[in-house]
């Protein structure tokens, strides 16, 4: 027990460095960031989920003392918890047949883990909005202010745009920053999630076997959950904006899929590697892109393309 502990306090100090990395402003600022989970992921998947509960508890105390309380509110519900709650469900299994100690185990799907992540995701995401404050017209404002004081700096013999020329970008962005903030809080979930199984598994710490994750599928509900949350985003105010962060995040689950199709299918062409790196670096740089792959994670259910590809389940 006292090294489980040291071990989450070890990555808690480590987590709450990534997530203060930002202040820093050099190039690595972001990346850094993008990696807070990673601490606690690797304590609670090779160390069980009582070293990623230490992590998140030392993580947010060590916040809380060098910023304020809002520092600390971010990094529970964004980072610290879904980690916490996923590592546990990661660690979960159960024999194939009681009867056979020996018989193997199953372990808790990948498809129903992403769906946790995306559901913990969402949840971050308002309960942050709640406490922190979120008021769209205001930020509109100060967003439409920021970027006419920049503009205006510049040395161009052309007039900058004035605030009505930038007001109407500012708010479409302002509307989708729910969506858009959750579909990026679960990418770097997910990925700090893979990369500490990736770790541990190195390490001999994860007892998880390897699994092929171009074939994790969701569970029906999870497209349910997308439409239903989609119209609820049509409702104006907070309500709405709660429906949009929810259509976020399992919108970006079932683009994740979508994407597992594409390496799936892929498997043996020539230049994949290419092919899949142009993919990626298109989905980095535009982002829009992600939305072929939600509607191909949305035929996955209905026509089952990698099933059809492999003839059932695929030999390796």
């Amino acid at each position: 027990m006292t090294q489980i502990l040291l071990i989450g306090i070890a990555a808690g100090a480590a987590a709450a460095l990534l997530f203060l990395a930002p202040a820093g402003g050099t190039v690595l600022a972001f990346p850094l960031f993008a990696l807070t989970g990673l601490p606690i992921a690797i304590a609670g998947l090779g160390w069980t989920v009582i070293a990623a509960i230490a992590a998140a508890a030392v993580g947010t105390a060590t916040i809380v003392a060098l910023t304020d309380w809002i520092g600390g509110v971010v990094f529970v519900f964004l980072f610290a918890a879904p980690m916490v709650w996923l590592t546990r469900l990661a660690g979960l299994s159960r024999p194939i047949d009681p009867s056979e100690p020996d018989g193997g185990r199953e372990w808790y799907p990948l498809g129903r883990l992403l769906l946790h992540a995306a559901i913990a995701v969402a949840i971050g995401i308002v309960v942050v909005g709640v406490l922190v404050g979120y008021d769209p017209a205001q930020t509109v404002e100060e967003i439409t202010a920021m970027f006419v004081d920049w503009l205006a700096q510049g040395n161009s013999a052309n007039p900058p745009p004035t605030a009505a020329d930038i007001e109407p970008f500012v708010r479409l962005n302002v509307a989708l920053l729910p969506s858009t903030l959750a579909i990026l809080a679960l990418a770097m979930v997910i990925f700090d999630l893979w990369l500490a199984a990736l770790v541990a598994r190195m390490s001999g710490r994860l007892h998880r076997p390897q699994e092929r994750l171009w074939m994790a599928s969701l569970p029906n509900s999870a497209l349910f959950g997308l439409a239903a949350a989609l119209i609820v985003s049509l409702i104006p105010g907070a309500l709405g904006q709660v429906g949009a962060a929810f259509a976020g995040a399992l919108g970006g689950a079932v683009a994740l899929v979508g994407l597992a199709v594409m390496h799936a299918l892929t498997i043996g062409m020539a230049r994949r590697a290419a092919l899949l790196s142009i993919v990626y670096v298109l989905l980095f740089l535009l982002g829009f892109p992600l939305i072929v792959f939600a509607i191909v994670g949305i035929g996955e259910t209905f026509w089952r393309l990698r099933e059809r590809r492999f003839g059932g389940a695929p030999s390796s």
